[in-house]
């Protein structure tokens, strides 16, 4: 088997397997328990908490655990918008469903948005950002790293824009960066910021939304006042140690592991160039992700034909993969609706093997 499918999940560490066996028996107590065992597993969120923000250098916000980064994109959202019947919002066209899916139903509730546009090189372009805020625009959504074509987006430079209109927060989702691609920015200087556990060798069923303190976010759900009432509901302190032991080890390998999967990704490309029936996509500036289309081949075509070779890939992103539409982040980068339907994602690790992508590159050579 050849998994070339890490944009969608990861699989878990065994170091993180370990772990989650062992605090579950360890730290089963529900943490919002008066007793003696609920505080030591509340003492454990806290104490991960805390090592997840040092680990990161954030020494001005908060962190909710939720149940996933779709979760986590709703909570800051719709939270930071709760006390706001109109407004301005400014996101891109290829966000990750969790995000363009909230800002248009914002719509619907008489909120203004503004999608940016991309350019050749899937990133946004900033001379339109700064046409379009103003000093009543409530929140600029921009994702890091995007899932389809691995752009990275100017963060750093949206930052600069954003802080001056004191009104206005920067909502940035971070899930395909974070421990993949060195920071350039201050995560301290974003407002919302959202991650999933998954994506970086941790267990399913747990991401975050890491927030400034002093920042105001309204209930989206309601029950008890757990995490400060955003997420309320038990929370499973193994989840949250996994969450904590995946960035503390792989957040410090980002560049070691960039670093070798660039090679790998110069390989493929130099490779898929000798073959005229692919079309590269985008060439972004994370290694981890590479976009090709096979004209006149619907992607969903090619990944099954792919899979008869015991070979994973995908279309585009888990969440929309079975929409059938074309995909829209190559459709935007495009503008050819054959290249968006006949699109798979490749995506790598530190995990593959520079013999996996020869295997990858002679299967698709006998794809027409």
């Amino acid at each position: 088997m050849i998994y070339l499918d890490y944009t969608a999940t990861t699989p878990m560490d065994e170091e993180i397997i370990e772990l989650y066996s062992r605090m579950q028996k360890e730290f089963f107590a529900n943490s919002t328990s008066l007793n003696k065992l609920g505080q030591r597993s509340e003492y454990m969120i806290n104490k991960c908490k805390n090592e997840i923000l040092e680990t990161l250098g954030i020494n001005s916000h908060d962190i909710v655990f939720t149940s996933n980064a779709t979760e986590a994109n709703n909570i800051a959202i719709l939270g930071y918008l709760k006390n706001y019947t109109k407004g301005t919002l400014i996101t891109t066209k290829i966000e990750h469903p969790s995000v363009i899916e909230v800002f248009k139903y914002l719509e619907t509730k008489g909120f203004d948005v503004i999608y940016l546009d991309i350019n050749k090189d899937g990133k946004i372009d900033l001379d339109e950002l700064k046409r379009c805020i103003n000093k009543d625009t409530l929140l600029v959504s921009v994702m890091w790293v995007n899932n389809i074509v691995g752009a990275v987006e100017p963060i750093s430079e949206v930052i600069d824009i954003v802080k001056d209109y004191p009104k206005c927060k920067l909502h940035v989702d971070a899930v395909q960066g974070l421990c993949k691609v060195k920071p350039t920015f201050d995560f301290n200087k974003i407002d919302l910021l959202t991650f999933s556990t998954h994506k970086i060798y941790g267990p399913k069923g747990v991401g975050g939304l890491i927030y400034k303190k002093n920042l105001e976010i309204g209930k989206i759900m309601y029950g008890s006042n757990n995490q400060n009432g955003l997420k309320p509901g038990t929370m499973d302190v193994g989840l949250v140690a996994c969450t904590c032991k995946a960035i503390k080890k792989y957040y410090p390998l980002t560049l070691e592991h960039y670093n070798y999967v660039k090679g790998l990704q110069e390989k493929l490309i130099e490779r898929l160039k000798n073959n005229k029936n692919i079309v590269i996509n985008l060439v972004g500036e994370s290694p981890y992700i590479t976009s090709v289309s096979i004209p006149g081949v619907n992607g969903e075509t090619l990944v099954h034909k792919l899979e008869e070779k015991e070979i994973y890939v995908s279309t585009g992103s888990s969440c929309a993969s079975k929409l059938k539409k074309p995909e829209k982040t190559i459709l935007a980068l495009t503008n050819d609706e054959g290249l968006a339907l006949s699109s798979i994602r490749i995506s790598l690790s530190h995990l593959t093997k520079e013999s996996e992508i020869e295997e990858l590159v002679s299967a698709l050579e006998n794809i027409k």
